[in-house]
């Protein structure tokens, strides 16, 4: 697989095959460091799960284009590439938003206003951190914990309840003002309601 995945890179992206193999072991290194995480534990997986499930992906590929672009001088190809990968994500969040049942939280602009509201949140921000909440959901997607493995990312949206998108809508905010203390303190909430 990995095999495939490094060929069919170098080929699209007209890189030289050591250079994509050297990415590789970047990128595994990277994903690696990430699975030791300790939100990979809350959620079931072990370190080698969570690689070996990471590299089918899309994002495993997007990091490995970028490191080999990057290796390579390609600069501003590595950050296109990037910004490609980010646009198709926000894209199929974007989808998967819209196709969620409108009885769903995320379907209820008025519910979710008034979430935003009770955080000192006019509704344009509120929406703007929403959009952000959806695609920070959509790339954990891969990720989830094994009673939602059945579950498709439209699914997993229309199960976000009140008080997890307060939370959420909450980190987002104090991430997009630079309250990192707050922030981190937030998230680690999250991830203790999470086990």
């Amino acid at each position: 697989m990995l095999k495939n995945l490094c060929a069919s890179v170098a080929s699209r992206l007209s890189l030289r095959p050591t250079t994509v193999n050297d990415a590789l072991l970047a990128t595994l290194h990277h994903f690696s460091g990430e699975s030791r995480n300790p939100a990979v534990a809350n959620i079931g997986l072990t370190p080698d799960q969570y690689v070996q499930r990471s590299l089918s992906t899309p994002r495993f590929e997007a990091t490995l284009a970028s490191t080999a672009l990057k290796a390579e001088g390609r600069e501003a190809d590595a950050r296109l590439n990037w910004e490609a990968f980010v646009q198709r994500e926000q894209e199929a969040a974007r989808h998967a938003h819209e196709a969620i049942p409108k009885t769903a939280l995320l379907a209820d602009s008025d519910a979710i206003h008034r979430i935003g509201r009770q955080l000192n949140l006019c509704d344009e921000c509120t929406d703007q951190l929403v959009s952000g909440v959806v695609l920070t959901l959509a790339l954990g997607y891969p990720y989830r914990t094994a009673d939602q493995q059945h579950l498709s990312l439209t699914d997993l949206l229309a199960q976000v309840t009140t008080k997890e998108l307060t939370e959420l809508l909450r980190h987002a905010a104090q991430s997009a003002t630079g309250r990192t203390e707050e922030a981190a303190a937030t998230l680690r909430r999250l991830r203790r309601a999470a086990r």
